[in-house]
């Protein structure tokens, strides 16, 4: 650009041509001399400070503001649309992940009822190790073809594991091996009441190893929960106690798991298939000592032959156990355990729903009236846990 003449007062402004490299300074043009200020370079007319008229002057440090102005404009409209696009992303794979979790968690439950009653297979703690066991198999396939995915953990030692890994597998194996057993006995739509008293026992557990703190309103959302599941399981037209027993036994196991994994795993953050490859293997020791130990003498009358006369059943069975396993573990890490659990009431609900259209189950209006009680409670416990978890965020900052 050459320089224009002085003397004439409607002279053209000169065009400030800008280079399209950048020197690595955050400034485009090659001639920042690493103090802010453009000098030299592209930008002959403003090092010398000349003016075209009376319409065209420029100092150096007003064209310098405009072009951080524009820049820095530039730049934040480029921030809020990444922003943007990275949160459009996070909501389609939470809805993504939520919605594949309830569909195969639901898909699993009516298939493992029609297995276990239709078929009347009788080893329900084996059913469940099957799918427990495909979910090791398909974590260690995918740790081999992708060992980025599945990387090693320096802190997750044989010691730890045995300390910290294997109980929780105790009661996992609890949690899975009672919980199937009350699908004898008790309708799809009556085992979905129970699981809604699974926060009362939480947040006894919690209470019992100083977890939570005691209040009042917290003993008042659980004793309406508990209240509701009362309620349920009188108008059970149903009802059997070997049935119930069994499903308490299970919300036992669960609650304890979530203390322990509370207390044991804390501060250990792992992504989904990391869990799956380090917390499995726990599980399946337990299911499969549990399994040998009861149901052993029922595996060549029983189990066997409906295995080989069903086994697309059985793949299909295993298949969604991983499926399951997989989406609840990123579920947790995309949303709060909160949260989580509001989940798992709707989908509750929505099984059923579904129990009552597909398997023909019966609800009684007494056993309406007990599951809203117990969804009344559960919003009050929701709210109180919110506003609990805003208080302790709030503290510091003050």
């Amino acid at each position: 650009m050459s320089s224009p003449r002085h003397g004439s007062s409607h002279s053209a402004e000169p065009s400030l041509s800008l280079p399209a490299m950048s020197n690595g300074s955050g400034m485009v043009g090659g001639g920042n001399n690493g103090s802010g200020s453009v000098v030299g370079g592209s930008f002959p007319y403003l090092a010398e400070g000349k003016h075209s008229g009376d319409h065209s002057g420029v100092s150096v440090y007003d064209a310098e503001a405009n072009m951080k102005s524009n820049m820095g404009n530039g730049g934040n409209a480029v921030e809020r649309k990444d922003s943007k696009h990275k949160q459009q992303r996070r909501a389609i794979l939470i809805l993504t992940s939520v919605l594949v979790w309830c569909l195969v968690s639901n898909a699993l439950v009516l298939l493992n009822r029609h297995i276990l009653v239709e078929l009347n297979f009788k080893c329900p703690v084996l059913l469940t190790s099957f799918g427990q066991m495909f979910t090791f198999f398909a974590v260690c396939v995918t740790r081999a073809v992708r060992p980025a995915t599945v990387p090693d953990r320096d802190d997750v030692t044989p010691r730890f594991w045995i300390l910290h890994c294997l109980p929780i597998g105790l009661f996992s194996c609890g949690t899975l091996a009672l919980g199937q057993m009350p699908y004898y006995t008790l309708s799809v739509s009556y085992v979905q009441m129970l699981k809604a008293f699974t926060p009362v026992l939480t947040l006894l557990f919690m209470l019992l190893f100083r977890l939570e703190k005691f209040s009042w309103p917290l003993v008042l959302s659980v004793g309406i929960i508990a209240g509701g599941t009362g309620l349920a399981a009188l108008g059970e037209i149903n009802f059997a106690w070997g049935g119930t027993l069994f499903m308490l036994g299970s919300e036992v196991c669960e609650a304890m798991k979530l203390v322990l994994s509370q207390i044991l795993l804390q501060g250990l953050a792992m992504a989904p298939m990391q869990s799956l490859y380090y917390m499995t293997p726990a599980t399946i020791s337990f299911l499969v000592f549990f399994s040998v130990t009861t149901e052993s003498k029922l595996y060549v009358e029983n189990a066997l032959p409906i295995i080989i006369n069903n086994p697309g059943l059985f793949t299909i069975a295993a298949t969604l156990g991983f499926g399951v396993n997989l989406t609840s573990m990123a579920v947790v890490k995309l949303l709060s355990g909160l949260w989580l659990k509001i989940i798992v009431q709707a989908k509750g609900a929505v099984l059923m729903l579904m129990s009552v259209i597909l398997l023909g189950d019966t609800i009684t209006s007494v056993q309406l009236v007990g599951y809203a009680t117990c969804v009344t409670g559960f919003a009050y416990h929701t709210k109180l846990k919110l506003s609990s978890s805003k208080q302790r965020v709030e503290e510091p900052r003050k």
